[in-house]
């Protein structure tokens, strides 16, 4: 059996293997021929609307898709206002355009700039992160042991501090290395300068999880509609409900996945100019901002009405008769 899988073309090896094992009834669908038939039918008109989704939101791929942050919520007012920082971070094209668009278009020579600055250009407080990223990760956090596990300050960061940080901003964390050299860079400056949250920073959070959460269901949904399309077409191959099922199972996967993409490179896209134009704020904040005395706080909601002390009273009643049961 194993030589007739191996043997000859992929094909008619696989063929050959399923004619082997599987009997009669279960190459010609087990009587489900006409349910594979209905399937295909159900999947054959939901793959011209997939597809055409996919035609639609391809444009959000790509930098158009950064106006889709002001569909959420900025979050909480501050005192001070924008979480203290001296120019809000959707002001900076407009405010600092040439650091904005050099912070965007050279993401990690950015970060490196900034890490420097952060440091006051001592590099002998440089450490992997700055410690922020410590921690059991991929493997690690489910088996102990197992790699990852982050120790910065472990690996000789002092020895070549330039070399780890241009390591760090460029491959360490991956595809998105710059992206954690960014959020290491953004929680330094908020705890050094006392500032908080940019209501913009916070809607860009908000979309790039929610995207994200999209484009993973979509790319998982897509892969094991796939998956389960070649089997059906594999194992039931003289059963022609079947075989128009996988074919159209295996469509509506790939728009499935091709929507998924889509979504990522519209995630790239918001990230890589909301950090660009989160850098360019930090860096004026640097050069013209001074620390707080305090972080910003959160403006209280008051919206009471003029029954609010009977309902405190009412409250504290109710408290001293819990008690005394």
């Amino acid at each position: 059996m194993a030589h007739r899988i191996l043997g000859g073309d992929g094909g008619g090896a696989a063929e050959e293997c399923i004619n082997g094992i599987c009997c009669d009834c279960w190459t010609q669908g087990c009587g489900c021929d006409a349910c594979f038939s209905g399937v295909a039918d159900g999947l054959e008109v939901v793959n011209p609307i997939m597809e055409y989704i996919a035609d639609i939101i391809w444009c959000l791929g790509s930098p158009l898709a950064f106006p889709l942050v002001f569909c959420f919520e900025p979050g909480e007012e501050t005192t001070p206002e924008g979480g203290g920082w001296q120019i809000p971070m959707i002001q900076t094209p407009l405010r600092v355009p040439i650091m904005c668009c050099a912070f965007t278009l050279c993401a990690p020579c950015g970060q490196w700039y900034m890490r420097r600055q952060l440091l006051e250009g001592d590099m002998s407080k440089y450490k992997l992160w700055q410690g922020y990223h410590d921690g059991p990760h991929c493997m690690a956090r489910r088996c102990p042991g197992a790699p990852i596990t982050i120790e910065s300050g472990t690996y000789g960061e002092e020895k070549c501090p330039h070399a780890f940080l241009c390591a760090e901003v460029t491959c360490l964390g991956g595809c998105w290395s710059v992206c954690c050299s960014y959020s290491v860079n953004r929680r330094m400056i908020k705890e050094q300068r006392n500032l908080g949250d940019d209501p913009t920073e916070v809607r860009v959070d908000k979309c790039v999880g929610f995207f994200s959460s999209l484009a993973s269901k979509l790319c998982m949904l897509g892969c094991c509609v796939c998956l389960t399309s070649r089997l059906i077409g594999c194992c039931a191959n003289e059963s022609e409900g079947a075989q128009e099922c996988s074919e159209q199972g295996t469509r509506c996967g790939n728009s499935c996945r091709s929507c998924a993409r889509t979504c990522w490179r519209g995630i790239w896209s918001v990230k890589m100019i909301a950090m660009g134009c989160a850098t360019a704020q930090m860096d004026h904040e640097l050069k013209e901002g001074q620390p707080l005395a305090s972080p910003p706080v959160k403006k209280s909601m008051n919206r009471g009405t003029e029954n609010d002390d009977d309902e405190n009273e009412e409250d504290a009643w109710w408290k001293a008769k819990k008690d005394a049961f």
